[in-house]
């Protein structure tokens, strides 16, 4: 639907095609006049100097000889048939009469000398608007040499009707220019609009075409594309983490449930209620620590706890986690080792810091099988401090490797195994609270995680 005329004026691209319009024209007004001033100068000073030139060599002559030298000279000058049209010579006796010239009426202003002056004359019977160059000799006597500037005026002239064809010409190529350019601004624009007002619509499968030219525009609808991709993936997120919650929460609840009925349809339900409100009351610890790790989650991607960071030894904090640990190890058949470099210190929070290092042992010690072998290793660098925890167990398979630090997501989709599927999301929200990188690497076979802390 074209734009109204009072909408367009105010659309920002009336303006810039407007702006690009008026810098054109001035560009080229001011090329013009540019080139017009030069020119005119030039040629001015050119005629000046020639003036001057020939006026200085006959007063030589008029000093160095006489006058009848003088005179000869001129009328060499009026009859070689040089500058015909344009030359003008006078030698006035100090009486006021003509001695020799091709002016035929004159009026010397009296009190010039060596000045140059553009005065109305006859020149061969002819009016002629001329610069005349006026030497007075110390006899009275009076030399005029000069220029007819009817050719000067009629070659400016042809300078200023090209000039303003030109300045024509290019208005009509700046109004062609303008329109051309609001064509283009249009194109993409309503591209844009055309694709966001079908997303607004529900499709949220639609992308803007970027198409082969690699402009700004095409660098817009990249941007927007992956802006567009980032918030599908999130959405997706969204509606599989509610059904996740759902599922989470409706399997305990359904426990707790099933557990209370049994005891109140038991022959002695006293007898059995104590044991069916105790798995109640487990079922609701556990519904209880999944609500906790979703706050937690939730308050390592605010960054409240940043206020809460301080110098800290990895040393002591990891050795600690890793040695509460090795019981459970052991009695799983498991070899759990620690390997430190160095005395590795970052900025942390301690007990955000534990927690990540217990949530990937807590992974690796349940998914890794029997007899498997995890080694926790820190390692300091330069500039950083890498924490690594890598088992020899099944890994997650490649597919699943990029979704593993989703909220509630599980590579055994039936959900049947323990867990929620918030370990490796709590550990990816406090590494960037930390502004640390998070890296899962196949290890072949098993699983690598490695963290990469900036150190202070």
């Amino acid at each position: 639907m074209p734009m109204p005329m009072a909408n367009f004026r105010h659309s920002v691209v009336f303006r810039i095609a407007a702006s690009y319009g008026l810098l054109l024209l001035f560009s080229v007004g001011l090329v013009a006049a540019v080139f017009y001033v030069g020119t005119a100068g030039l040629i001015d000073s050119n005629i000046d100097n020639q003036l001057s030139v020939s006026s200085h060599r006959l007063v030589q002559i008029r000093e160095r000889q006489n006058t009848a030298a003088l005179q000869q000279e001129i009328h060499n000058l009026l009859t070689d048939d040089l500058d015909v049209t344009t030359e003008i010579y006078l030698l006035v006796a100090p009486d006021g009469h003509k001695i020799i010239g091709n002016l035929t009426a004159w009026q010397l202003p009296p009190d010039e000398n060596d000045q140059l002056v553009q005065q109305q004359v006859k020149r061969l019977g002819r009016d002629s608007r001329s610069l005349l160059l006026i030497h007075r000799f110390p006899d009275g006597t009076t030399l005029v040499v000069g220029r007819d500037l009817q050719d000067l005026r009629d070659l400016k002239r042809m300078i200023l009707t090209a000039l303003a064809l030109g300045g024509l010409v290019a208005l009509v190529l700046a109004a062609a220019g303008v329109g051309l350019f609001r064509a283009q601004l249009q194109r993409q624009l309503k591209a844009i609009h055309r694709t966001t007002a079908e997303i607004s619509a529900g499709n949220l499968g639609r992308r803007i075409e970027v198409g082969s030219s690699r402009d700004e525009f095409a660098g817009v609808a990249i941007d927007i594309n992956s802006m567009l991709e980032e918030i599908e993936r999130l959405m997706d997120t969204a509606r599989n983490v509610s059904n996740a919650i759902a599922h989470d929460l409706r399997t305990p609840l359904g426990r707790i449930r099933g557990a209370l009925e049994d005891a109140l349809r038991a022959r002695h339900p006293l007898e059995k209620l104590p044991g069916s409100a105790q798995y109640a009351i487990d079922e609701i610890d556990s519904l209880t620590v999944l609500f906790d790790k979703l706050l937690q989650i939730a308050e390592a991607e605010s960054g409240v706890r940043r206020q809460r960071f301080a110098p800290l030894p990895l040393r002591e904090v990891v050795g600690d986690i890793v040695e509460l640990y090795q019981p459970a190890a052991e009695n799983e058949g498991m070899h759990l080792d620690l390997v430190i470099e160095g005395e590795p210190m970052v900025t942390a929070d301690r007990d955000l810091l534990a927690s990540v290092l217990a949530n990937l042992l807590d992974n690796a010690l349940k998914y890794a099988s029997q007899g498997a072998h995890v080694q926790v290793a820190v390692r300091t660098g330069i500039h950083d401090v890498c924490i690594e925890v890598q088992d020899d167990g099944p890994g997650i398979p490649a597919d699943f490797i990029g979704r593993a630090t989703e909220r509630f997501f599980r590579v055994d989709s039936s959900r049947n195994l323990r867990g929620n599927g918030l370990g490796l999301s709590i550990v990816a929200a406090v590494v960037a609270l930390h502004r640390g990188t998070l890296t899962l690497e196949d290890a072949h076979p098993g699983l690598k995680v490695s963290i990469t802390l900036p150190q202070p």
